[in-house]
Parts: structure tokens; sequence; C-alpha cells
């Protein structure tokens, strides 16, 4: 009888990269928020890359809806974030060298 209940097929997606994913995109955003010279280029490369293969992951896995907006965001936040992020830089650097 244990057997048979432990041969059953999955009917549940494996969920267990979504989270590690929305999570990598996350830091991935605030590090490039950070105003400090590279931290962009960090971030992107964690967001982005990160954000885009654990999301193509998830997708293989059968966990489409999550995938799809994780791969979404991926590639269309990040270059937005990446802007901010940028902009809070000349910010801080304008503000330095003025006052």
């Amino acid at each position: 009888m244990n057997e048979v209940a432990g041969n059953a097929p999955k009917t549940t997606p494996d969920m267990s990269l979504v989270k590690p994913a929305w999570i990598v995109l996350i830091v991935g955003w605030v590090i490039m928020l950070v105003p400090f010279p590279g931290t962009g280029w960090i971030g992107g490369m964690i967001a982005g890359i990160g954000g885009c293969v654990l999301a193509i992951i998830n997708l293989t896995r059968g966990v489409v809806g999550i995938g799809v907006a994780q791969l979404l965001c991926a590639l269309l936040v990040t270059p937005v974030v990446y802007w901010i992020g940028f902009t809070i830089f000349a910010g801080s650097v304008l503000s330095a060298v003025s006052g």
C-alpha cells in the first residue's frame, strides 16, 4: 500500500525556485540603487541574468504564470531600475561637487 502511494504522480508544480527568483530580482534592484560606481552593473547582472535564468527554470518546471511575471520583470523592470539608480548616482555626484 505504501509503495503505491509513494509512486503517485505529482499534481502540483514544483515551486522550489519561486521565492529565490524574486529574492534575486529584488536584491539586484536594491544593489542597483546604491549610489556607488559599479553597483549598477553588478545589480544588473544579478537581477537581469540571474532573474532570467531562475525564471526560465521556473517556466520549465511548470510554474508558468509566475515564471512569465519574473521573466518580464527581469527584462523590463531591470533597465528602469538601472536608470533610476543612475539618476540617484548622478544627483549624489552633483551634490558632492557643488556643495
